[in-house]
């Protein structure tokens, strides 16, 4: 999966210079070899998803100019669109200044909808501040696709 040579595209992490000042790509995975990408809308600006890459998913969306993620409940690497349609195409891709978290804009195909649930963003609810007990206000009521049409049987990836 990827390059078998990820040495061009990553650089060894050397200095705190060359991490924060640098033109190296050098990024910082987590102990579970994942970096976490927030990804949002192209043009509107509206955060879609937040996910994980590894090494592999990474150079892919690089290689590829489509979205890869790690799937954590699958175990496995994931082109953004492959199962529903609703692809993502790389407008933007950026890295933190300590190159441990990436920021992805994307431009939506297929239903223009990010989120399995069927709403075009993942974060479609809001946490009330100041109020108690908590109860989410959905913030988008309407469902841009049918998961059960797009997906079928297969299995929901949230997990208990």
């Amino acid at each position: 999966m990827g390059s078998d040579n990820k040495s061009i595209f990553f650089e060894p992490r050397t200095s705190v210079e060359q991490i924060e000042e640098g033109t190296s790509l050098a990024p910082k995975f987590n102990n579970d070899g994942l970096i976490p990408v927030t990804t949002s809308e192209w043009g509107s600006g509206i955060v879609l998803m937040m996910g994980f890459m590894n090494n592999d998913a990474l150079i892919l969306t690089i290689e590829s100019g489509f979205a890869h993620y790690w799937s954590r409940s699958r175990k496995k690497i994931w082109k953004k669109g492959e199962t529903s349609g609703m692809y993502q195409t790389v407008k933007d891709l950026r890295i933190d200044d300590d190159q441990d978290a990436v920021w992805m804009q994307v431009e939506l195909a297929g239903d223009q909808a990010s989120c399995h649930v069927g709403y075009k963003s993942c974060f479609y609810r809001a946490i009330p501040i100041g109020k108690g007990p908590v109860k989410l206000e959905f913030k988008e009521t309407e469902k841009v696709f049918d998961p059960e049409a797009t997906y079928g049987d297969l299995p929901n990836p949230t997990k208990l």
